[in-house]
């Protein structure tokens, strides 16, 4: 795994270059208006076609797909900011949780949860939510394409494949319990009531998704409208005012409090967290082309792969006479453009204009692309799928065939992983996850609940498994800009250890290696009583690994794990 997504495995990128080979003459055919001599058309039964069957096994194959044990990564980051609104008391003292919140419709509305049940449980409930409602919005959209049964739950699969697999961002449609899992599922619900030309319905639900969260539902709807325009589907002003004045006014849910998150901060202090947060912390979602040509070239090519794929099947005639699919696949090429345009204003201002590029930039331009693409891919496949199967039997079946292998090698990995790794996706990051787990219901057990805690760079599940304030961490990055500069100030003294000969900052392996003096200082200046420390991971090479130890009263100590006590012992 590789910043809590799946890597690229070569054996799918051969897998998809072989079906994108083939997909012109096979779209070809499947547009063909009418059966040859040869191969008359079969008209097909669908006995179990009915929507509740299909949509459950698309929710099958979304529960595969992401039924890890909870926390998922973003879970452990988004749910405890809930239970912290809703009982400040809990992890009283984090910087992360008393920051302001950018997605406070989803706080108002599942925050109350966790004042009645466990973490765990609020994440499962969210998720069944999350997956039932983008299932249903998705077998909706498949059944404009094909009548067939078992093909949403097939296309569902590539979805998630292409997403997790094909994607250029990082961006995912089917996961853990965040608030974008609700606005993915609630914009694709309005794309479904647009391709049945409901688009008063639509622009209301393109609202929802953005009060959930503002840059999915802002950028879908944005797209949208684009592809309506340009596909000629968009309908008068005046018959679709009523729902654009509804969801304006549910957008203005979610978008306000972001807007509202810096208005009363200097400029000079905005400008800093927005190439923090760009350049800084998020430059694989936000700013690619400062990741480096390797890396840019890794993630580019699978996506590149895809977009040609989708571009084989727009020039081969399987739009030819479907306008949903039109729209659809315009939607995707709008996206694209999108993302595009992110990287023009990053090449063209990254370097000599960083704090104007970062102003622009983190607003996730190229993340609808990675949804986009691989659904308009997804639901024009099963339409060729369900046309070659009536016109060309043994061609559809073929097809059909090959797109299963994929999504079912790509799920069966999946599990797999799931079965080795044996730990809950935002625990792997740890050296020992079991020992981290054990040593987090240690403090849990003999620790003040009003304790502040030094932990590891990487240690995603300190306060869901503890419920214990820490002083700062990688991912619990804050969304207005005075904390994210606070926060940036807190990683540098916390986990800095001088620079490299290059002149970029070394990190440091673990907290002891600081020393008692350093860490006793770190604990006054921000109220932390106890350092948690982690053992490197052995190196790779030599399997050594770097053992240090602080002059400090040790507390507890668990596998890779040692509790130190940053003020003397009894205290």
């Amino acid at each position: 795994m590789r910043n809590g997504t799946w890597s690229k495995s070569p054996k799918f990128v051969h897998r998809f270059q072989f079906v994108s080979a083939t997909l012109p003459n096979l779209a070809r055919s499947a547009s063909l208006s009418g059966p040859t001599p040869e191969a008359p058309a079969i008209p097909l039964k669908t006995p179990l076609a009915g929507g509740g069957f299909d949509a459950a096994l698309v929710f099958l194959v979304f529960f595969i797909a992401a039924g890890d044990p909870a926390p998922a990564v973003n879970e452990a980051h988004y749910l405890c900011r809930l239970k912290h609104f809703w009982n400040p008391a809990w992890c009283r003292g984090d910087l992360f949780f008393e920051s302001p919140d950018a997605h406070f419709t989803v706080v108002w509305l599942f925050g109350w949860v966790t004042r009645w049940l466990s973490l765990e449980a609020t994440a499962w409930l969210g998720r069944l939510l999350s997956w039932g409602l983008l299932a249903v919005a998705w077998t909706r959209l498949v059944r404009r394409a094909t009548p067939l049964p078992f093909l949403p739950a097939l296309g569902g699969a590539l979805l998630v494949y292409g997403s997790r697999q094909l994607g250029f961002a990082g961006e995912w449609i089917v996961g853990g319990f965040e608030a974008k899992s609700l606005a993915y599922g609630v914009a694709l619900w309005a794309l479904a009531e647009a391709l049945d030309g409901r688009w008063n319905r639509a622009a209301v639900l393109v609202g929802v998704a953005t009060a959930l969260h503002a840059l999915v539902g802002g950028w879908f709807g944005l797209a949208l409208a684009i592809a309506a325009l340009v596909t000629g589907q968009a309908p008068p002003l005046r018959r679709v005012a009523p729902g654009l004045l509804v969801g304006l006014a549910l957008a203005a849910v979610g978008v306000a409090p972001a807007l509202g998150l810096n208005a009363d901060t200097p400029a000079d202090v905005v400008s800093e967290a927005n190439e923090a947060y760009v350049f800084y912390r998020l430059p694989h979602h936000l700013a690619p082309l400062s990741k480096g040509p390797l890396w840019f070239a890794e993630h580019a090519v699978p996506h590149g792969l895809l977009v040609a794929g989708l571009a084989a099947l727009t020039l081969s005639g399987a739009l030819r006479g479907r306008p949903e699919l039109q729209l659809v696949t315009c939607l995707a090429w709008v996206a694209e453009g999108i993302s595009l345009a992110g990287l023009a204003v990053e090449g063209a201002l990254g370097t000599s204009q960083p704090a104007l590029a970062a102003a622009l930039l983190k607003f996730y331009w190229f993340r609808l692309a990675d949804v986009a693409t691989p659904l308009a891919a997804s639901l024009v496949l099963m339409a060729v799928v369900d046309a070659l199967l009536r016109h060309r039997p043994s061609r559809g079946a073929l097809l059909a065939t090959g797109l299963l292998v994929v999504g079912a090698w790509h799920l069966g990995s999946v599990v797999a992983l799931r079965a080795t790794e044996g730990c809950a996706p935002a625990d792997r990051m740890m050296t020992d996850p079991t020992e981290w787990v054990a040593m987090c219901e240690w403090v849990t057990q003999n620790t003040p609940q009003d304790a502040v805690l030094l932990v590891p760079h990487g240690a995603h599940t300190f306060k869901w498994r503890t419920g214990r304030a820490e002083v700062v961490t990688y991912k619990d990055v804050p969304q207005d800009a005075a904390s994210m500069v606070e926060w940036r100030r807190r990683r540098t003294e916390v986990f800095q250890d001088g620079f490299w000969e290059d002149g970029t900052p070394r990190w440091t392996l673990s907290l002891a290696a600081l020393g008692a003096a350093r860490l006793r200082d770190l604990g006054e200046r921000y109220g932390a009583t106890y350092a948690l420390d982690e053992e490197p991971r052995p190196d790779p090479i030599t399997g050594e690994v770097l053992r240090k130890r602080a002059s400090l009263p040790v507390v507890h100590r668990a596998g890779a794990y040692t509790l130190y006590a940053l003020e003397p012992v009894g205290n």
